[in-house]
């Protein structure tokens, strides 16, 4: 253990990293600004949410790194771990950011999820106002025969030109009265679970739960570097189990509370794996790309070495993979079983320019960093490496995007859009980079640190 007694690894006198916090900062305040001066009152909703949960999967993906770590009792990432304890100890930050929004949406400020919203404050429920010929219409048969023909008008050009069409929603995707009538009666099952205050209370939970395990695990990890006593990684190791169901599962409702309820209707039981899994990818090139700087300027010396930033890489790669294969099993299987009121979600996302996103998430998600990272070679390359973590965060951010904005409308990226993500990333980070200038880039009193200084590849 001498040889990391003997070092600190901290920031010390270094020109970028002792005020590297004042450049998000700085971004915050302009994207503030910009967000403020140019969203109409509609957009800016939709915008905050975007932004926010582009820094809530960082966080969360930080939360996991360190959990998963601890739970497998592993040595080869401690030296890098620091980075991502720091970023998952920003969970009360994204709490302060996310209070004007959950505060907006309680008061109904932000309007957003005015479609379940409505329902809960009316107690409606749907097949009175549908203009269907019966309340039972959509049970009955002529009801369920009706949607089974419907389904290829779900999945059409969003023309709607069949004989039994009504109406149609933003998409231009026409509605037959038994899909209304369905629709209407989803919403209105929905309302005991999404309603107003029981959103706003179960978003309040999810936050206190991450900031709890967040500060938690990062105050014994700084209280180690100070006491060099294992009995802190033996308790974190022992809570880490609870922890991670905790996680999980508060990820999984936030996901579907804050996301999947801005379409009301629709429902998927994977889609809070989809967000864990965008989640990890960002942390792991968040990971990679603070270290390397830390790398090059020498900060951690050999502490975070190209063995470990491999791999980091190869468990990118793994989950660019996974994300890829979770994202696909929910589109193959919603257009398998054929289901208008599941189809609509891809069908809004598929229309009004929003087709162009859909295919740059495949090629540049997946196949683009699946080609130029699945080689060892180019895992090792270090600028390589660098490039492509760029490349996965802006992927990353696209993809949060793709969930939040068709819900608004037709493609464009508003000046509020870029305001937002500036604003609430700048303040997140701005705290992340002077976290980093104040304590220790490695976790110095972990008792793994020594393997981890001395891992060595085998294959």
């Amino acid at each position: 253990m001498t040889e990391a007694n003997n070092k600190d690894y901290r920031v010390g006198n270094d020109a970028f990293w002792a005020r590297a916090w004042v450049s998000p900062l700085v971004l915050a305040v302009v994207g503030g600004l910009l967000a403020v001066v140019t969203a109409g009152p509609d957009r800016l909703g939709y915008a905050y949410l975007f932004a926010l949960f582009t820094v809530v999967t960082f966080m969360l993906g930080g939360l996991f790194l360190v959990l998963i770590q601890f739970l497998t009792a592993s040595h080869w990432g401690v030296s890098s771990r620091r980075i991502a304890e720091v970023i998952m100890s920003g969970a009360p930050v994204v709490a302060l950011l996310a209070l004007p929004f959950i505060g907006g949406v309680a008061l109904g400020k932000i309007d957003i999820y005015n479609e379940w919203q409505s329902a809960a404050a009316h107690g409606d429920h749907g097949a009175e106002h549908d203009g269907s010929e019966s309340d039972s219409a959509g049970h009955d048969e002529h009801g369920m025969l009706e949607l089974g023909a419907s389904v290829a008008r779900a999945q059409d050009d969003g023309h709607g030109q069949g004989d039994h069409a009504t109406h149609g929603d933003d998409a231009g995707h026409a509605h037959t009265a038994q899909e209304t009538a369905l629709h209407h009666e989803i919403v209105a099952e929905k309302t005991g679970y999404l309603n107003t205050w029981g959103w706003a209370g179960r978003a309040l939970v999810y936050l206190l739960i991450w900031s709890l395990i967040g500060l938690a695990y990062f105050g014994w990890s700084r209280r180690q570097d100070e006491d060099r006593d294992p009995k802190h990684t033996l308790r974190m190791q022992s809570l880490a189990p609870a922890s991670l169901i905790l996680f999980a599962g508060s990820l999984t409702f936030a996901g579907f509370d804050w996301l999947m309820s801005l379409e009301a209707a629709w429902f998927s039981t994977i889609f809070g794996v989809i967000i864990f899994a965008g989640s990890a990818v960002s942390i792991l090139a968040a990971t990679i790309l603070i270290g390397l700087s830390f790398y090059k300027r020498g900060l951690t010396g050999d502490a975070i070495a190209p063995v470990h930033f491999h791999d980091l890489g190869k468990l990118l790669f793994g989950f660019v993979c996974f994300w890829t294969y979770v994202s696909f099993s929910q589109w193959m299987l919603i257009w398998y079983a054929g289901i208008p009121e599941e189809a609509t979600w891809y069908h809004r996302r598929w229309a009004e320019g929003w087709q162009f996103v859909a295919y740059l998430l495949i090629f540049g998600h997946f196949v683009a960093p699946f080609v130029l990272l699945i080689s060892r070679v180019q895992k090792l390359n270090l600028r390589w490496l660098q490039v492509m973590c760029f490349w996965v965060i802006l992927m990353h951010v696209v993809d949060i995007y793709w969930f939040v904005l068709p819900q608004a409308g037709g493609f464009s990226v508003s000046p509020a859009d870029v305001g937002a993500l500036l604003f609430v990333g700048g303040v997140f980070f701005a705290y992340v980079f002077w976290q980093l200038g104040r304590v220790p880039l490695v976790p110095v009193g972990d008792p793994r640190l020594p393997k981890s200084l001395h891992h060595h590849q085998t294959h």
